[in-house]
């Protein structure tokens, strides 16, 4: 089945960023002003989004990482400031309405895939609070109500945001990684287009320009919302499955399982966490464990050897066995959480700084043989989307059953 991301602001909805930013800060900012000048408002605002776009751990959500540098900014704590940011999106970011129109032609194309039984999300910035995206999408014409979208992206729920290829691994990391066909359509190259293609799968991008762009990916195209549908429907059926084996996918990869396994938790009872689907399957904390424990005792260890030595001899580890030997189903989930969380992102930080050369250092491993650093942390990524499946089959049927 086909999976669609649609960007949403110019894509779905016209609505002139500039222009709508311009006046929904103004708005805001007159909202606040018992509290805070608008000029001190509008430098926390800046520095908030500023945190969002710079963000690259899986730690946090969109929302926490605005909250730590907005509030502290303006000197004022959340909570004072919560009955008048909702009355403000209720009463008042309701008329930034007449800065938007609604697209006909997006609204038929939504209505089309649906009817083709595609997978739709829609993958919009997630860089305001979820009350202002589900407005734009009524406003749209397109809203949640209406449309059984499979995901929405937030900023209280995603951590990560465009242009990074993480936020587009995190949406599908949430969808356990689809087997068939996934494609982005959107109007801006740099948020929209750019980051879905250095994670591997094609673009539409809506565009009046005649731009030869020789590095994109070969099933990627361009043109405007009428000839978007005959693209999907040709990827539908011609599209290959994706191999992600770029060292941009593969860190994509390694960002986006622990932020997605983070969305997964929210959605379980504390009391699920260490019951197994079946006597002889991983509860979600055992998988929580497993996953802490082999970044910590086999994956940091092996990729900091290898960029430290000339060919090192790596043994081979059954880490299968440590969920019994270790007792993981008595661990505190998510105690393990924050520890696997904590060395996944010094793993990130590594391999953030290493050259392209050095994904190609040599290692001899005792079952692989010769191997290079780049097919060991694929071998990594490759784990991660086989668990985040599994994750997400534990949760649900845990779930089912209580």
């Amino acid at each position: 089945m086909l999976t669609v991301l649609f960007d949403l602001d110019d894509t779905l909805l016209s609505n002139e960023i500039d222009t709508f930013q311009k006046h929904y800060f103004h708005a805001l900012g007159q909202a606040l002003i018992p509290w805070v000048d608008p000029e001190k408002m509008m430098r926390a605002m800046k520095s908030g989004i500023a945190a969002m776009l710079t963000k690259s751990t899986p730690s946090g959500t969109m929302e926490e990482t605005f909250d730590a540098a907005f509030y502290p900014a303006i000197g004022v704590i959340k909570e004072l400031l919560a009955e008048t940011i909702d009355s403000f999106y209720k009463n008042s970011f309701p008329e930034l309405r007449q800065f938007t129109r609604p697209r006909p032609a997006a609204q038929e194309l939504v209505r089309k895939c649906f009817q083709h039984g595609w997978n739709i999300i829609i993958a919009t910035n997630p860089l305001f609070p979820s009350t202002a995206i589900h407005q734009r999408l009524a406003w749209a014409g397109l809203s949640r109500d209406d449309f059984p979208y499979s995901y929405v992206t937030v900023f209280e729920k995603m951590h990560f945001c465009k242009p990074h290829p993480a936020y587009y691994a995190e949406v599908l990391s949430l969808l356990c990684w689809p087997k068939g066909p996934v494609a982005v359509v959107g109007n801006y190259l740099v948020d929209d287009i750019l980051p879905m293609e250095q994670l591997g799968h094609p673009a539409f991008w809506l565009t009046d320009a005649q731009v030869s762009r020789p590095d994109s990916h070969p099933l990627s195209s361009s043109g405007q919302l009428e000839d978007v549908f005959k693209w999907l429907e040709n990827l539908d059926r011609h599209q290959k499955q994706t191999s992600y084996n770029t060292p941009l996918s593969i860190m994509a990869t390694l960002q986006a399982t622990p932020a997605a396994v983070q969305q997964f938790a929210v959605k379980l009872k504390p009391e699920l966490w260490n019951l197994r689907p079946q006597v002889d399957e991983w509860s979600f904390t055992e998988l929580i464990c497993h996953w802490r424990d082999v970044d910590r005792e086999v994956n940091l260890p092996r990729f900091k050897e290898i960029l430290a030595s000339s060919n090192p001899f790596l043994p081979g580890i059954n880490t299968d066995v440590w969920t019994e030997e270790r007792d993981y189903i008595k661990e505190h989930g998510p105690d393990a959480l924050t520890s696997w969380i904590e060395t996944r992102t010094l793993i990130i930080q590594i391999l953030s700084q290493i050259s392209n050369q050095d994904w190609g250092r040599s290692a001899r491993h005792a079952i692989f043989g010769p191997t290079t650093l780049l097919e060991l942390v694929s071998f990594s990524a490759t784990h991660d989307r086989v668990h985040i499946q599994q994750a997400w089959d534990t949760i649900s049927r845990v779930k089912s059953s209580h």
